[in-house]
């Protein structure tokens, strides 16, 4: 098989916890998948830890890409002490690519994020 420069041929998969934080008050990375290395995000999930009404605020980010509204994926309104899938973060990522969030109040959201790397 000839080399392909999109290709990255896997000969190790280890899943993992990639992330397991409170979230920010303002725009943040996440997680950042690692050169020459690709990622499957395959569980998210977000939590109000906070007695009050919270809303998160998630991106996908390609490699040259900048984090914000224009690449936000999901808005999530959390009443407290809920919890909540992320979907829209499953899937693959590339070298550099990355997920950025943020809460609507610092400290107050759990997230945290599955996924296996490949190498």
């Amino acid at each position: 098989m000839a080399d392909t420069a999109n290709l990255i041929r896997a000969t190790s998969n280890l899943p993992q916890v990639l992330v397991s934080q409170q979230l920010a008050g303002s725009e943040t990375t996440l997680y950042q998948c690692p050169a020459n290395k690709s990622v499957v995000v395959d569980t998210a999930t977000v939590c109000n830890t906070s007695g009050s009404d919270r809303t998160v605020y998630l991106s996908v980010v390609k490699a040259t890409g900048t984090a914000g509204a224009a690449n936000r994926v999901a808005i999530i309104a959390l009443e407290p002490n809920e919890s909540s899938d992320a979907k829209e973060l499953l899937g693959f990522l590339g070298p550099g690519d990355f997920i950025s969030g943020y809460a609507s109040a610092a400290t107050s959201v759990a997230i945290v994020i599955r996924g296996a790397v490949s190498s």
